[in-house]
């Protein structure tokens, strides 16, 4: 499985995820969207929606949402939360790299921690369908794997110099691609960048050992606009 190169499309084995702290909680960046991208009742994409912390908060606030995981546990999860919320949006099950939806649909496309989840030529095709469905002038949210050129990867699971394959849960069986700063460049030549800035994240418990064993391992976050 490791060393086939045609597709592999994996979802998060969410029973296997034992705190949702983090999960249930929105992201701050993409909570200040609001202040940037049209006013409800625009229309929002939540991509790779994971158990719904997003769609959540952008249909409480009157957003027309849909959302897309892999996931059919993370489809559940959120479909579950909306009505606990009394909340509504389109919640369904399916591909990053064959969206259901219309050309020219949405005003915002969400990807937090998403796309970066395939093979190389899955991640394009991805990016070629948030561009194909988003509206000309319309947003696009995400979050690119990344690391210092300089340091390979070591150890198990490794696809080829910018691709890896975890081995751990939940994540385990599920490609990450790790994007060069010259292929957001490329891949994204389509939009116009309102933001891009890089950054590294350590979980608990930060110690200065934990620190340095993943330093320069991180993410691109971009904020652009279609053109």
């Amino acid at each position: 499985m490791y060393l086939t190169r045609k597709s592999l499309q994996v979802g998060w084995d969410w029973k296997k995820v034992k705190d949702f702290t983090f999960w249930k909680r929105p992201n701050g960046n993409i909570m200040n969207l609001i202040y940037d991208i049209e006013k409800p009742p625009a229309k929002v994409l939540d991509l790779g929606c994971g158990v719904g912390r997003h769609t959540v908060y952008f249909s409480s606030i009157g957003y027309d949402v849909s959302a897309l995981d892999i996931s059919k546990e993370a489809v559940r999860s959120t479909k579950e939360w909306l009505k606990e919320e009394g909340l509504e949006a389109q919640v369904e099950q399916g591909k990053m790299t064959e969206l259901p939806y219309p050309e020219n649909n949405f005003d915002l496309v969400i990807a937090f921690n998403v796309i970066y989840h395939a093979y190389k030529h899955d991640v394009i095709k991805t990016i070629s369908e948030i561009s194909r469905v988003l509206k000309p002038g319309g947003f696009l949210f995400l979050t690119l794997l990344t690391k210092d050129p300089n340091i390979p990867f070591y150890g198990e699971g490794i696809v080829d110099e910018q691709t890896i394959i975890k081995l751990e849960e939940p994540e385990k069986g599920i490609p990450h691609f790790f994007f060069k700063l010259e292929d957001v460049f490329e891949f994204f030549k389509d939009f116009e960048f309102k933001d891009l800035y890089y950054k590294e994240w350590y979980s608990p418990p930060i110690t200065i050992d934990r620190i340095n064993k993943k330093k320069g391992s991180g993410h691109y976050i971009l904020f652009a606009q279609k053109t």
